[in-house]
């Protein structure tokens, strides 16, 4: 089995194409005959270092923007979705709300608008900055890449300097 065609094309092959790519190999792995099991390591090797590379070339690139600069190339390169659009909104609109009140401005329940704004966080924590600790349990706290948190109240509070990018973005305090 001959692979080089498809190992030339891993860098210019789209993220999809490329996980379809892993998802063959880790096929080929587990069940393919020895010679696919080779190809599919080789594959899988190259699809890696693929994968180091660009992270490292795009931490670099990251390391010298500010603030502003890293929300906007991360809100560009995953843009906002219309329900991270309302979560960011209503943190703009409701500075120094706890995730209760925010999520109830948004008529949701629970403690939804803390859940989904920690997740948009961390799906672009790469181009952001690492998440601080969470203050009460052994995890990250991905809002706290956006927002500030005031304790023992819980009370979250857009960065201003996040805020600053969002204006850009288009999405600014509206009253």
């Amino acid at each position: 089995m001959n692979i080089d065609k498809t190992l030339a094309s891993i860098p210019l092959a789209t993220p999809d194409k490329r996980g379809q790519m892993r998802k063959n190999a880790e096929k080929w792995v587990s069940s393919g005959t020895a010679e696919q099991r080779d190809a599919a390591q080789k594959l899988l090797t190259a699809l890696d270092g693929q994968q180091r590379g660009e992270r490292e070339a795009l931490v670099g690139t990251l390391l010298g923007l500010n603030t502003v600069e890293r929300v906007i190339q991360a809100f560009t390169v995953h843009p906002i979705t219309p329900t991270e659009a309302k979560l960011i909104q209503v943190l703009l609109d409701n500075p120094g709300s706890t995730s209760t009140t925010l999520t109830q401005a948004l008529g949701w329940k629970a403690q939804s608008w803390h859940m989904l704004f920690g997740t948009m966080c961390s799906k672009r924590a790469l181009y952001l900055w690492p998440a601080p600790d969470a203050p009460k349990r052994n995890s990250k706290f991905y809002s706290g890449i956006l927002a500030d948190l005031k304790e023992p109240e819980n009370l979250f509070t857009i960065k201003p300097d996040v805020a600053a990018a969002f204006d850009r973005l288009g999405l600014r305090r509206s009253h």
